[in-house]
């Protein structure tokens, strides 16, 4: 497996688009030429050469937040998800890795998403965020998450994407 970062004229473009509109819900998506065009990077998963998955990531000072994250469907439950994200974290040790999953609806409902990356290098930072009618738990590929940065970035990132605004709360405290 091999991670690369991709361009807004890479001809792998069209690939990783078709798997962004399988693996992401609709009214959740956003175009990788739209995340390029709003200074998100791309990066293509490569198995053999052959482009099977993306993250797209914003860096934003010590933060880099996982905004989309998909492996070709076919491809799915082998491993290479789970190494694509040890990779980025891997490979930035010095920053804090930031996702956001959807929560459940309650304790009892399983989180297929949740597990995976708490398996593979991630850790609940007991934060939470809102937005197009679904809450979302966040988190950190460290344990001792900087939300003040996280609401740094979420202030920035409004001014660059005005549908997306995640705004950070716990749930033990006031929001």
């Amino acid at each position: 497996m091999e991670i690369r970062e991709i361009t807004g004229d890479s001809e792998e473009l069209s690939i990783l688009e078709a798997i962004n509109e399988e693996a992401i819900p609709e009214i959740e998506r956003c175009a990788l030429s739209d995340m390029l065009a709003t200074g998100a990077k791309v990066w293509c998963i490569d198995v053999d050469q052959e482009p099977v998955g993306f993250m797209a990531v914003r860096y934003y000072r010590k933060l880099i937040y996982l905004a989309y994250f998909a492996v070709r469907k076919d491809l799915r439950s082998k491993g290479i998800g789970g190494q694509a994200v040890r990779e980025l974290i891997g490979q930035n040790p010095d920053r804090q890795v930031v996702v956001e999953y959807e929560a459940p609806a309650s304790p009892d409902v399983s989180n297929a998403v949740k597990r995976f990356y708490l398996r593979n290098g991630f850790y609940e930072t007991g934060w939470y965020t809102h937005y197009d009618d679904t809450e979302f738990e966040v988190g950190c590929s460290q344990q001792d998450f900087n939300a003040e940065e996280f609401k740094a970035f979420a202030a920035d990132i409004a001014h660059i994407v005005s549908d997306h605004i995640p705004n950070p709360f716990r749930k033990d405290q006031n929001h």
